[in-house]
C-alpha cells in the first residue's frame, strides 16, 4: 500500500512539473518597444517642418542700364546684381552670407574708367514666427564694401555693417516676396537708409 501511494505520489509530481514547463516556456514576455525618437525640439521652431535653405535676390539694386547721364556724355552701362543664402540653425536663427556684384563702365564708375566691384558680408538673421515663409525678422552683417577713395581714383573695399528688417509674405509654396529696411555703414561714409522692395526667398 505504501508503495502505491509513493508511485501516485511520484506520477501527480511528475505530471505537475510537466505542466510547470509548458506554461514558462509558452509565456510571453512584452519588450518594451524602442523609445520613438522624437524631433520636436529639434524642429520646434519650425513646427514639424524641414526648411533649412534660404536664397534670395536683393533686386532693390539689381539691375543692368545703358544710358547717358548728360546730353553730350557717351552711353554708359551699369550691372548690378547681389544675391543671399541663409541656413537655418534652430529656435528661429538663421546665419550665412551675402553678396553684391557691381560692373560699371567709365562713364558712370565717376573713376574714369570701368569698374568691378564686390561686396561681401556674413548674416545672422532671427525669425519671431515659426512659419519662415511668413515671419517677421530681423537681420544683421559685417563685411567689406567696395567704397569710392576720396581722390576718386579708384574704389577701396572698406569694413562695413548693417542692421534691419523685415517680414515675409508667402506668395507660392516655396516663395515669398520679402521687403526689407535697413541701416548701412561703409567704411566712414555717413550711414545711409536702404529700402529693398523687390527682394524675393526660396525656401526650402
Amino acid at each position: 500500500m505504501n508503495k502505491l501511494i509513493v508511485s501516485l505520489a511520484a506520477v501527480v509530481l511528475s505530471v505537475s512539473v510537466a505542466n510547470a514547463k509548458t506554461k514558462s516556456s509558452n509565456t510571453y514576455v512584452a519588450k518594451a518597444a524602442p523609445a520613438e525618437r522624437s524631433y520636436a525640439s529639434e524642429n520646434s521652431f519650425l513646427a514639424g517642418g524641414n526648411n533649412e535653405n534660404e536664397f534670395e535676390t536683393m533686386m532693390t539694386n539689381g539691375l543692368f542700364s545703358s544710358e547717358k547721364v548728360c546730353k553730350d556724355c557717351d552711353s554708359g552701362t551699369t550691372l548690378d546684381i547681389g544675391a543671399s543664402y541663409l541656413h537655418y540653425l534652430r529656435d528661429g536663427f538663421q546665419v550665412g552670407g551675402e553678396g553684391r556684384l557691381r560692373l560699371l563702365s567709365k562713364e558712370v564708375s565717376g573713376t574714369g574708367g570701368s569698374e568691378t566691384l564686390l561686396d561681401l558680408a556674413a548674416v545672422g538673421a532671427y525669425n519671431f514666427q515659426s512659419d519662415l515663409k511668413n515671419a517677421i525678422f530681423v537681420k544683421a552683417g559685417v563685411g567689406l564694401y567696395s567704397v569710392l577713395k576720396d581722390s576718386r581714383d579708384g574704389y577701396e573695399n572698406k569694413l562695413g555693417l548693417f542692421v534691419g528688417a523685415g517680414k515675409r509674405f508667402a506668395l507660392w509654396s516655396n516663395v515669398s516676396y520679402t521687403p526689407e529696411l535697413r541701416l548701412v555703414k561703409k567704411g566712414d561714409i555717413d550711414m545711409g537708409v536702404e529700402i529693398a522692395l523687390l527682394n524675393f526667398s526660396v525656401i526650402w
